[in-house]
């Protein structure tokens, strides 16, 4: 297995990353409303998810072809991972309760990995894009949903999405159990310098509990409250089309 390559906050590096992943957010949000402005906004939303699916494959295929593949630690079970598959599967069938997951829960996981970096495959120039490409989707992916396509948090959505994350955490704590790896860190805490993780095994474990429920009761007051029409329409556009359960 290669060693981590960490990102220094306000590196030149760091702003690379940093800045491309906004350049990146915004643009494809703003094709989103151009192209629903043409009426064409489902046409590019599933060719735009099929791309996604292409980048996934494709990385995988880089890390087999450079014998980087390893069980303990190239499966997509961080929580970073799981979320980038959510997303490819929320933009192409509109799932409610997987839109709900990432605009919780995803989000926030993606936003810590952008701000402290942390590149569990080591680095190159392609990994180093491949994964800001990957953790700036699941950022932009309910927020694409959320103001271009219209979809909206259901009732009690923050208590399910709470479940679930328990669900997921003991599930892949013992996948970890079984291969001896470190998915979603739960058996030592990221090697980044984050003031959001503190402590060793399992310390570090509390942090995560803590700040989690914070961050999805926090988005699910925000955007459960946000009573703002998607902007930057000036034709009739329909209503937004009912979502998968």
């Amino acid at each position: 297995m290669r060693d981590h390559f960490l990102v220094g906050m306000n590196s030149g590096l760091w702003w690379v990353g940093f800045s491309g992943s906004v350049i990146y957010i915004a643009l494809v949000i703003w094709l989103g409303f151009f192209f629903r402005r043409a009426e064409r906004e489902y046409s590019f939303r599933k060719g735009f998810a099929m791309l996604l699916l292409m980048r996934e494959l494709f990385f995988y295929g880089y890390l087999w072809y450079n014998d980087a593949f390893h069980l303990a630690d190239s499966l997509p079970l961080h929580l970073c991972g799981i979320s980038y598959l959510c997303s490819i599967f929320a933009l192409y069938t509109l799932n409610a309760s997987v839109f709900e997951f990432l605009l919780l829960l995803g989000i926030g996981g993606a936003v810590q990995s952008i701000i402290t970096p942390e590149m569990t495959h080591g680095y190159s120039p392609y990994l180093f894009l491949d994964y800001y490409i990957a953790h700036a989707t699941i950022i932009l992916t309910p927020i694409y949903l959320y103001y271009v396509v219209g979809l909206r948090l259901r009732h009690r959505a923050f208590f399910r999405i709470w479940i679930v994350a328990h669900v997921l955490l003991f599930s892949v704590g013992m996948t970890n159990y079984f291969l001896h790896s470190n998915y979603i860190y739960l058996c030592e805490p990221p090697k980044v310098d984050n003031p959001l993780v503190t402590g060793g095994f399992p310390y570090h474990l509390i942090g995560f509990e803590i700040f989690g429920t914070i961050h999805i009761l926090l988005f699910y007051f925000i955007f459960s409250r946000l009573a703002v029409k998607p902007a930057g329409i000036t034709t009739n556009i329909p209503d937004p089309p009912s979502i998968n359960q």
